[in-house]
């Protein structure tokens, strides 16, 4: 997992679920509807939430809610504050709207703990400052199964960037989680026209990157986007 080990449970607050009248209002019922019924799998399985209770039915709501939330068009981190100015304990809000976002709820509970320090640090600062981190080391990102085409292609891009000595850390934070979140194709774009920026001679890092670009241009055969890159690639290794 490549996110920020930043954040602190709270061992003071109790979840509280939401109340009556948080349902999404009648305009993104329907798509609310659908959408908690997709993910309903994901939050009836055993695994202890912020209170030390297990992660079941009772925090359905909580994860229905801010399925509601997102069919509005409301972003996870919005969706986060919706649920805290709710009552909710935040701990158990983020894993709720990790979960509405398509995570299991197991697999939310273990990346929260590679942010054990958020709460505490933050002490009493606000849900949108929280939220805002959150978003930012990509916690409510929902993870994909790459196929074995597209981990090659990642393999590659992890190799490149591996190849250079200092990546700054806002790049590096957003190309691991483009990798993470299997856009494969943006990252391949951010890496070129970073690395023709930076480093125009590294030979490594250059041929590295033309092996994903070559990957990726056999399984976009009609995208000349991808297909004119891999040849901007393929020109820096000529001597």
């Amino acid at each position: 997992m490549d996110t920020s080990p930043w954040f602190s449970r709270s061992t003071s607050d109790t979840p509280v679920g939401a109340g009556p009248g948080s349902a999404p209002d009648d305009a993104s019922s329907t798509a609310a509807s659908g959408a908690a019924a997709r993910v309903g799998p994901l939050i009836e399985g055993p695994g202890p939430d912020a209170g030390g209770q297990a992660a079941g039915p009772a925090v359905g709501p909580l994860v229905a809610f801010a399925v509601g939330r997102l069919a509005q068009g409301r972003r996870p981190e919005q969706a986060f504050c919706d649920l805290v100015e709710l009552g909710t304990e935040r701990r158990l809000a983020a894993i709720a709207v990790c979960v509405a976002n398509g995570t299991p709820w197991d697999v939310a509970e273990e990346r929260m703990v590679s942010f054990d320090d958020i709460w505490t640090n933050l002490g009493n600062g606000s849900a949108e400052t929280a939220g805002g981190l959150l978003e930012l080391y990509g916690y409510f990102d929902r993870e994909v199964e790459l196929t074995p085409d597209e981990a090659a292609i990642a393999f590659a891009l992890r190799a490149a960037m591996g190849a250079v000595e200092y990546l700054p850390s806002g790049f590096a934070n957003q190309m691991y989680r483009l990798l993470r979140t299997g856009k494969l194709r943006e990252a391949l774009f951010c890496l070129e026209e970073v690395g023709a920026q930076r480093w125009p001679d590294r030979e490594s890092f250059w041929v590295n990157l033309t092996e994903a670009a070559v990957r990726l241009d056999s399984v976009t055969i009609l995208d000349t986007e991808v297909a004119a890159l891999r040849r901007r690639c393929e020109s820096r290794l000529r001597p």
